[in-house]
This record gives structure tokens, C-alpha cells and sequence, in this order.
């Protein structure tokens, strides 16, 4: 069993509210929460330099997935493993990655999803493909962080729901838009023996400046993520256990 804090992140490019680049600002409301694990979402400007480096810097944790400008990255404070990103078509992206803690393995995907209702059901058709979500080769607890691009109810929620199960907290989820929210756009999702204990939206005045989506803060824990085969008992050899898949 593991715990650990996680925050899910739209810096929109480190843009404030007010359109200017605001990256010490971002790495305020980051540090404030002190989460052991960030998934950014839209990293990188078009208005000026904007290095997740020197962001990841800021906030004492390390980047890892690359630094292109509108892409996913992560910061961990643990190491990240198996490190691989997919474009999911129409400039959306989802970055995979293996979070190692406390023994145990636990699948991170973090993705950003477009506004477009039919661009964003074909965008959801690939996440469940057996490339990502339904690969087989991913057995352990999964955590899906990001921007979905949902308002209350659209195109693509059901497939999400039927395969996945949205954290219970924060209770009130509505996050974006930043300065008065009226939906949870951005959304944390779970998968298999892991859930969420606690969790809010950062509602701060310098979360409202820092961007046009307010993050999300969980404290989530994993409940034994290993898989054990038993070996049927023979007569005069006891029974044992394989190696565990997960952990």
C-alpha cells in the first residue's frame, strides 16, 4: 500500500488569465500545495520562452517527458519509468508513463483532449485502444490525469465512465474556467486497486492569475497493486507463489 499526493495541472503555456507569461507564478500555486507528483498539460508558449526545466527547477521535482511547446510532461519527486508519448490526433496528446514508489508500480497517463465533440469521440476510441488504456501489458492501478475538454456532459464521457471511474474527490469539481468555474474541464480518473482519500480544486487568488484552468490536488492510495498467481498444491511440494506482476 502506497499514498502519495498528485496535482493535474493546465498551465496553458504558463499564460496567466490575463494572457501574459506567468511561469513564477505557476511554480507558486505548485509549491504552495507541495505534491510529490505534477501532470502538466499544454507546457511551453508561443509568446515567449518558456523552459518546464527551469519550471521543474522551481518547484524541487524532475521533469520527465519532452518539452514541446502544447505537449504533457510530468514532474515527479519518484522515479518515472517507460516514458512514451502518443499524439492522439487534432494536437491533443497523451504521455505514459510507470510511477515506481514504495514497492509497488503504478500506471500514470496524461493527456489533453479536444473541445470538438466528434474530434474528441475518435480521441477517446484511441485512448481505449489496446495500445493505451486496454493493453494488456498494463495490469497494475492506473491513474489518467488531464484536460478532457468535457463540459457537463458531451461526446466521448461514456466510454470514459464505462472503463474508467472518476476520483470521488474533489467533491466540488467544477475548475475551469479559472476565474469563475463552472465545470470540471480538467478530471482525475482511476483504474484498478487505487483511490482517492482527499482532494480539492486550488481556488487561490494566484491560481485564478495563473491560469485559465485551476489544478487539481488528490491524495490518492494504492491497495495492493500485486498480482498473485497461485500454483495448484501437488503431493509433498507446497504451494508457491510466482513472482508478482506489479511492484
Amino acid at each position: 500500500m502506497a499514498t502519495f499526493r498528485i496535482m493535474s495541472y493546465h498551465i496553458n503555456g504558463t499564460r496567466s488569465a490575463a494572457g501574459e507569461l506567468a511561469p513564477e507564478l505557476c511554480a507558486a500555486v505548485i509549491r504552495e500545495q507541495e505534491p510529490e507528483l505534477v501532470m502538466l498539460q499544454r507546457i511551453g508558449s508561443p509568446i515567449g520562452i518558456s523552459s518546464v526545466e527551469l519550471l521543474a527547477e522551481r518547484v524541487g521535482l524532475k521533469v520527465y517527458g519532452a518539452d514541446l511547446e502544447g505537449d504533457c510532461v510530468f514532474l515527479s519527486r519518484y522515479p518515472l519509468h517507460h516514458i512514451q508519448e502518443f499524439q492522439l490526433g487534432f494536437g491533443n496528446y497523451c504521455v505514459q508513463a510507470d510511477l515506481e514508489y514504495d514497492g509497488e508500480r503504478v500506471h500514470l497517463f496524461n493527456l489533453t483532449l479536444s473541445w470538438d465533440v466528434r474530434r474528441r469521440r475518435e480521441q477517446v476510441r484511441h485512448l481505449m485502444g489496446t495500445q493505451l488504456l486496454n493493453n494488456p501489458s498494463l495490469p497494475c492501478a492506473t491513474i489518467v490525469c488531464g484536460d478532457f475538454g468535457l463540459p457537463l456532459w458531451g461526446g466521448g464521457q461514456i466510454p470514459l465512465n464505462e472503463h474508467l471511474r472518476r476520483a470521488s474527490f474533489p467533491v466540488w469539481k467544477a475548475n475551469f474556467p479559472g476565474k469563475l468555474p463552472l465545470w470540471g474541464r480538467d478530471r482525475v480518473y482511476l483504474r484498478g486497486p487505487v483511490r482517492a482519500l482527499s482532494g480539492h480544486v486550488v481556488m487561490s487568488a494566484k491560481a485564478r492569475q495563473a491560469s485559465t484552468h485551476l489544478p487539481l490536488v488528490l491524495t490518492v492510495e494504492t491497495r495492493e497493486t500485486r498480482e498473485v498467481l497461485r500454483v495448484k498444491k501437488v503431493p509433498r511440494v507446497t504451494s508457491k507463489r510466482a513472482n508478482p506482476v506489479c511492484g
